[in-house]
């Protein structure tokens, strides 16, 4: 027997392998709980146990039901930002660069709404100091950098007048983040459609140089 076969039969590497398939069927059974029962009334007990794990076993993959739900999402987001930002890198299809802001800002909203549940709990885990975490994780980050990127186009361009563009973008994530969201659909009753027609005019008609 070669080296490599036979360090893929030590206890170390059988142990890892072991680890990634709980990993992966914890993530199968959190999806298939959540999409029947909802997110708020599933448990990490309930997943732990219709997972056949042990809730130690869970614990050790994912702190909490938080951090569980990003791994759930990991993939949409990960196919979000490819379609969403080839879209918004095509100059050639359409040269304003507030057009394509505009373009990922409503792409962005329906996203949320479609997986607020999920973005709801992460939220709520990142609690006391961790508010800032949906801003800085890599999700907001990716989201505030093509902010910047377009409003420095669309400065550069003079579609819009000199601005401070790492502030301005960091207000437009707060005005289209899911705690907001999750206020505006079950204490307001806002529709999706109204939130992105909302964030529209606030900043793609409210930047605009007016000539």
């Amino acid at each position: 027997m070669d080296q490599a076969h036979a360090a893929e039969g030590t206890p170390e590497r059988r142990e890892r392998s072991d680890a990634r398939e709980n990993r992966q069927q914890l993530l199968v059974v959190a999806k298939e709980l959540f999409g029947r029962q909802g997110v708020v009334a599933t448990s990490m007990k309930d997943i732990a146990c219709a997972a056949g794990v042990g809730k130690g076993t869970l614990y050790r993959h994912f702190a909490h039901k938080g951090e569980l739900c990003r791994a759930v999402i990991k993939e949409d987001l990960a196919a979000f930002q490819e379609r969403v930002g080839r879209l918004i890198r095509d100059d050639q299809a359409e040269p304003s660069p507030l057009a394509r802001l505009e373009t990922l800002l409503a792409e962005r909203s329906r996203l949320i709404e479609s997986h607020l549940p999920l973005f709801a709990a992460m939220e709520e885990a990142a609690g006391g100091a961790g508010r800032a975490r949906p801003f800085r994780g890599p999700f907001g980050t990716w989201t505030h950098e093509q902010i910047v990127d377009l409003l420095t186009e669309a400065i550069a361009g003079g579609e819009v007048v000199e601005l401070d563009v790492a502030f301005t973008a960091d207000a437009i994530l707060a005005v289209v983040s899911p705690q907001l969201r999750s206020y505006q659909r079950n204490e307001r009753g806002y529709q999706v459609e109204r939130i992105i027609a909302g964030t529209s005019r606030l900043f793609i008609d409210g930047l605009r140089r007016i000539e």
